[in-house]
């Protein structure tokens, strides 16, 4: 009589569970990884806003260009010439200012947002305990 060769039942259902333990480890890592680099662009593109910002102050004493006080990412284009660094359309970019201070909002279009406060001394992030769009704690 030929032996049989094949996989049983329970030796399949094993396989199936393991293959599930280690997908349940691996997809929150995965979303962790990849929720921590786009805050790590949205950071990146802050900064590099930080250096045409200060820039201007220095030119004109005043973050203010023609009485605005909110910029969208269109307008830091034109008032300041900052344009986020590839970072595809996924992000959008809300500066208020005032005459001596700044803050930033950066939100990605899948969720996630970073806020920096009076001119990035103060930094929150979507992941930060407490933190709200509307102010860092």
């Amino acid at each position: 009589m030929p032996t049989q060769r094949g996989l049983t039942l329970i030796e399949l259902m094993v396989v199936v569970a393991i293959i599930t333990v280690i997908a349940a480890i691996a997809v929150p890592a995965y979303n962790g990884y990849i929720t921590e680099a786009r805050l790590g662009a949205a950071r990146m593109n802050a900064d590099s806003l930080r250096v045409f910002m200060e820039d201007y102050f220095l030119d004109n004493a005043s973050y203010i260009v023609g009485g605005d006080t909110t910029y969208t990412e269109a307008e830091l284009d034109t008032n300041f010439g900052w344009t986020p660094d590839g970072d595809n359309d996924a992000y959008s970019y809300s500066v208020t200012v005032t005459t001596t201070s700044w803050d930033i909002t950066v939100q990605h279009t899948a969720g996630g947002w970073i806020r920096c406060e009076n001119r990035m001394n103060n930094c929150c992030d979507s992941e930060t305990a407490g933190a709200s769009l509307a102010a860092c704690p």
